[in-house]
């Protein structure tokens, strides 16, 4: 049922006259509040005056409620009740739905899942959905929890810090880097021709990316398949390569690339809830102990 805001009281003053019916005590009232007894007894007073009608009885043993003092009481009791237990009931489908996640399908299976065992062990009774992208979605408007993106570290209207920074560097397969006649001129660059970063990448690096041979294989996730089968060069953040680093069906190409991949953990900007607050401490400490292993692979 609509009804006129304009035409209620206050809900402070609401408030303040059930927290006196509540407790029979002005004194009581204001304590539960956290405001003085002046406060409450001016927002009382307010409200009779707002409603034309006596509410409470002031005596020396204490406050009483009048007839129709009573029944306000009871219809705000109710009121607030079914208030509290509507944001209770919020509150638990909040915390107990599934995290979501959105960041590259790369990261997701170099970084993440080799280590989610360890969150589940520590926090078995929350969710994580995955969604892998090599697109950055808008978090607030797909309803994202988190999302881990590599960049500049600002993003408008969202909030953002530093997981992880390393290296970016030409990786091929070991039938291509051990070779000592390998052609790295006539080696292809797998680039797909839908992203900018890796041009840009090779021409902070001295390349011209107009005379550079490129071959995009029409996926992003198939580059470093096709890296390890020696079909080409890949210009990846060591973290990115991390499985093919440590089985050895990836080596870095000597081939110098000047840049610095930064990573960052991307939040909307209020505040998260328990369990997306939990998996971005596990998150943190994982990218701590990356970045401490990262001479090992």
């Amino acid at each position: 049922m609509a009804f006129d805001w304009t035409k209620l009281p206050s809900l402070t003053a609401l408030r303040s006259f059930e927290a006196v019916a509540q407790s029979s005590s002005f004194s009581e009232a204001a304590r539960s509040l956290n405001v003085t007894h002046a406060a409450v007894a001016q927002q009382v007073r307010a409200l009779e005056d707002h409603i034309g009608l006596k509410l409470v009885e002031r005596s020396p043993r204490g406050v009483s409620l009048t007839l129709e003092g009573s029944e306000l009481a009871r219809a705000l009791t109710t009121g607030f009740t079914a208030i509290a237990e509507g944001i209770d009931a919020l509150l638990e489908k909040d915390r107990t739905r599934p995290i979501r996640i959105t960041t590259t399908a790369l990261f997701t299976d170099a970084v993440i899942f080799p280590k989610i065992l360890s969150f589940w062990g520590e926090h078995p009774e929350i969710e994580v959905s995955f969604t892998p992208s090599d697109i950055a979605v808008d978090l607030v408007a797909e309803g994202f929890d988190l999302a881990v993106r590599a960049g500049g570290g600002h993003w408008p209207g969202l909030k953002s810090r530093l997981l992880l920074e390393s290296a970016t560097r030409a990786y091929a397969a070991p039938s291509l880097v051990d070779d000592p006649t390998t052609d790295w001129d006539n080696v292809p660059w797998l680039i797909p021709s839908d992203t900018l970063w890796e041009r840009e990448t090779l021409e902070q690096s001295g390349f011209d990316t107009s005379r550079i041979r490129t071959l995009d294989l029409g996926n992003p996730s198939l580059k470093v398949r096709a890296g390890e089968e020696g079909v080409g060069l890949i210009l990846e953040s060591e973290f990115d390569v991390i499985p093919q680093l440590r089985s050895g069906t990836l080596k870095v190409a000597p081939i110098p690339i000047n840049h610095v991949s930064q990573f960052f953990i991307v939040t909307p900007p209020w505040r998260p809830r328990p369990a997306v607050a939990a998996f971005i401490k596990w998150l943190e400490t994982l990218g701590r102990q990356l970045m401490e292993e990262r001479n090992g692979f």
